[in-house]
């Protein structure tokens, strides 16, 4: 493990203590900040491109998931940020999920 202070080998404890806590960190980045965007964006360009099927919401969310592995606890709080960037940058509403 690559750290800015080394003083020493850290224990087995510490070291899952360190990762989990980054591992939640950056997932929560993620959860945020860039699938919100992949998501509407994957959802837009199936649908400009009329490469959209039939399927609910959260089936092409997971579709765009999927795709680069992401698996979100926070559904909910990543869809609403969906639909928000879906309306304002690719003018495109939800009308059915």
């Amino acid at each position: 493990m690559f750290r800015k202070t080394v003083n020493g080998d850290i224990s087995d404890e510490d070291f899952k203590k360190i990762l989990i806590t980054f591992n939640n960190n950056y997932d929560e980045f993620l959860g945020n900040y860039i699938m919100p965007e992949v998501i509407a964006f994957y959802i837009a360009n199936l649908f400009y491109r009329n490469a959209m099927w039939k399927g609910s919401f959260k089936q092409h969310y997971n579709s765009a998931a999927d795709v680069i592995n992401f698996f979100n606890e926070d559904y909910e709080k990543v869809k609403t940020e969906v639909i928000k960037i879906l309306k304002t940058k690719y003018a495109l509403k939800v009308i059915n999920e």
